[in-house]
């Protein structure tokens, strides 16, 4: 005898369409470039030799709303999938001249094009400290895009999601 649980509500019980929620009223775009971000690859490596994933570091320089000259570290874990689509999650760091600190998490998806480069998109999260130059980012959602050629050379653009 095996035991198996379902999470999913009974049909009997599913909730009615509430009639004061209007899905025209739930609306998000893409807002103010905040950030472009030109890097390399600082460092790779394999975590486990029998699973298709890799991690990967890179140090850049960019600039934070066109004003503010920036330093970004990261590192990323990208996992290959049989669907040919990579899962990208990590996270890193950018700094302005002053030593002001920024910290963000990634989740993207992406893939190899034709051309040998690889075209990653995604979603990022930020924290920053109160009252700095990056305070507005822990309150921000950004939306990224970025290109990786076969060097190991890329560049990045995050966009403001409002």
């Amino acid at each position: 005898m095996s035991n198996q649980f379902s999470f999913a509500p009974p049909p009997e019980h599913m909730m009615a369409v509430d009639p004061t929620l209007r899905p025209e009223n739930v609306t998000a775009s893409v807002g103010d470039l905040m950030i472009v971000v030109f890097s390399s690859g600082s460092g790779m490596r394999i975590p486990e030799p029998d699973k298709a994933a890799m991690e990967v570091s890179w140090v850049g320089g960019g600039n934070y709303r066109g004003t503010t000259n920036i330093s970004d570290f990261g590192t990323v874990m990208v996992e290959s999938g049989a669907d040919g689509v990579s899962r990208s999650h990590g996270q890193g760091m950018i700094m302005d001249s002053k030593g002001e600190v920024a910290t963000y998490r990634i989740e993207g998806l992406g893939n190899m094009g034709s051309d040998g480069y690889f075209r990653n998109h995604g979603i990022v999260f930020f924290n920053a400290t109160s009252g700095g130059v990056f305070d507005q980012l822990s309150s921000t959602v950004g939306v990224f895009a970025n290109e990786v050629n076969q060097k190991g050379n890329a560049v990045t653009k995050i966009w403001e999601l409002k």
